[in-house]
């Protein structure tokens, strides 16, 4: 990583940190980079997410959410993917030009599967 590039996290809030880590770990390919009980940091190749145990239960959804990009072809396999690992379908985009699928991981925050062309998802 150079100098330039800032390093960043998007931070989620949860109430069972143990089973969300389980879960982005297994859907975004990431490793625990520390252990905390109250914040743990997941870091893969291409990001990382934090994990905060909330202080009340999380009311707000919607604020924020993750973006899995997958090549077009791949889209039906990554859903497959993320539902065996406990994910849970919401629906499917009905703009035939952006054909992304929401879920929502096991505490219910949303979630994208987005197939793209293979120079919007490396780039």
């Amino acid at each position: 990583m150079s100098e330039s590039t800032p390093q960043w996290s998007m931070v989620i809030n949860c109430a069972d940190i143990d089973r969300m880590s389980e879960f982005w770990c297994a859907v975004l390919g990431l490793a625990p980079r520390s252990q905390g009980g109250e914040f743990r940091v997941l870091q893969g190749n291409h990001g990382m997410v934090a994990l905060q145990v909330a202080d009340d239960p999380v009311t707000y959804r919607h604020q924020m959410h993750v973006d899995i990009y997958c090549r077009a072809e791949d889209r039906d396999r990554e859903c497959e993917r993320v539902r065996r690992l406990g994910a849970r379908h919401v629906r499917d985009s009905t703009e035939p030009e952006d054909p992304y699928v929401v879920f929502i991981d096991p505490e219910d925050n949303e979630f994208c599967i987005c197939p793209v062309a293979d120079e919007r998802r490396d780039g």
